[in-house]
Formats: C-alpha cells, sequence, structure tokens
C-alpha cells in the first residue's frame, strides 16, 4: 500500500520535474495558469474526503471550530517556523522559500493516504480543515509578501 501511494506522488513529481526542465521555455508560458490548475485538482482531492463525511463533520458542532482553530495554530506556527529562517539568511527568496515549505504541510497526502488504505475517511477530517486554512493563509501571506 504505502509503495503504490509513494508511486502515485513520485512518478507525476519526477515526469513534471523533469519536462519542466527539459522544456522551461514551453512551461514557463503557461505559468499562470498552474495555480489555478493546481487549486481546482486539490479542491476535488479535498472534495473527495469531504463530501461523504458532510454529515460528520455537521455533526461535530462547535467541535468543529476547536479543529479549525488548531488547524489555524499549525499553520501559523508553521509560518513562524518559516520566518526563523531570517536567523540564518538575509536573501528574501531564501527567507520566502523556507516560509512557504516550511507552512505548507502535506496535508493532501495524509487525504490520499487515508483513501488509498481503506482506513474510515473520518479519519482526514483534519487534513481538509488545514486544507482550507492553508488555502485561505498562503495567498494572504503572499500579498504581504508582495508588499515588502
Amino acid at each position: 500500500m504505502i509503495l503504490e501511494l509513494t508511486l502515485i506522488v513520485l512518478v507525476p513529481t519526477v515526469i513534471g520535474v523533469s519536462l519542466r526542465t527539459k522544456f522551461s521555455a514551453f512551461f514557463a508560458r503557461h505559468d499562470s495558469a498552474y495555480a489555478g490548475i493546481g487549486s481546482i485538482l486539490y479542491l476535488l482531492i479535498l472534495l473527495a474526503v469531504v463530501g461523504p463525511n458532510a454529515s460528520t463533520i455537521i455533526g461535530y458542532g462547535w467541535y468543529a471550530f476547536v479543529i479549525a482553530g488548531a488547524a489555524l495554530c499549525l499553520n501559523l506556527i508553521g509560518y513562524l517556523v518559516g520566518m526563523s529562517s531570517r536567523l540564518l539568511t538575509s536573501d528574501r527568496k531564501e527567507v520566502i522559500t523556507y516560509l512557504f515549505t516550511v507552512s505548507k504541510k502535506e496535508f493532501s497526502i495524509a487525504a490520499a493516504f487515508v483513501a488509498a488504505s481503506g482506513l474510515p475517511s473520518e479519519i482526514a477530517i483534519p487534513a481538509a480543515f488545514f486544507a482550507v486554512i492553508q488555502m485561505i493563509t498562503s495567498p494572504i501571506a503572499a500579498k504581504i509578501l508582495a508588499r515588502h
């Protein structure tokens, strides 16, 4: 199971990086479209997790806010750890790279693993909450960084 999931993640990544490296001029022309395509694909993964569990999530009531608060705290701690890279480097591009690499957890892989492993899909609900928080905070962080 782990091998299959690893291949599902690694093979497209290796192919994508190889194509991007070999045909960089072609792929660079379409850079503006990749974020939108990635978001749509990501939302489809998220929908696959949340859809079947909608009644469970609604049944959480106020506990859903506790999960969302925990996800927000985890996300903000990730940004804080990423910003601590300023202690290591003063290069703005490196700091931004650290910031987004550290703050972005692989929640979509967690959701895919739960789906592929046959575990109860409710296990992936916290990952779905974190995904929503990440999709809200990332553009805000990017906008703040663009101003400074």
